[in-house]
């Protein structure tokens, strides 16, 4: 599937926030991904993913291709896990009613999303896992984006 701004979002103050397997996608080649991140940093929209995201789609397999990893990683804004992520994401489990290492990580995404919605960006999750985002981000003013 290709990932496009999702038509409610205003050219201005756009941010996409990347899942695992968008990462995955924009670093080990997938083209239209790679073209997506490219082309919103040319456009100057914020392109972020948390620090465990990077642990998580992070594969020690792929050593020929740091190179794509590191371009990749030079366009998008790493969102470090703080307390106050940490404190969000708990809070999201606790509401969903989920727990464990499955979850955590979403909800820390999650958590970064509503983040940067509540600094006045129009926001938008590309995820493969659209069920267990919309667990977390219903009812928010975040997009939710299949890739």
């Amino acid at each position: 599937m290709t990932p496009r701004p999702p038509r409610r979002l205003p050219p201005r103050n756009r941010t996409f926030v990347l899942d695992c397997e968008a990462l995955s996608k924009a670093t080990l080649g997938d083209q239209t991904l790679g073209l997506f991140v490219k082309a919103a940093s040319r456009a100057g929209i914020r392109v972020v993913t948390s620090a465990l995201t990077l642990l998580e789609a992070w594969d020690p397999r792929a050593g020929a291709r740091t190179k794509a990893w590191d371009w990749t990683l030079s366009r998008i804004e790493i969102v470090y896990v703080d307390e106050a992520i940490t404190s969000k994401a708990q809070e999201l489990l606790t509401e969903a009613k989920l727990h464990g290492h499955k979850y955590a990580i979403d909800s820390v995404l999650a958590a970064v999303a509503l983040q940067c919605a509540q600094r006045g960006d129009q926001v938008a999750v590309l995820t493969s896992d659209v069920d267990d985002m919309r667990r977390f981000l219903d009812g928010t003013p975040v997009a939710i984006e299949a890739v």
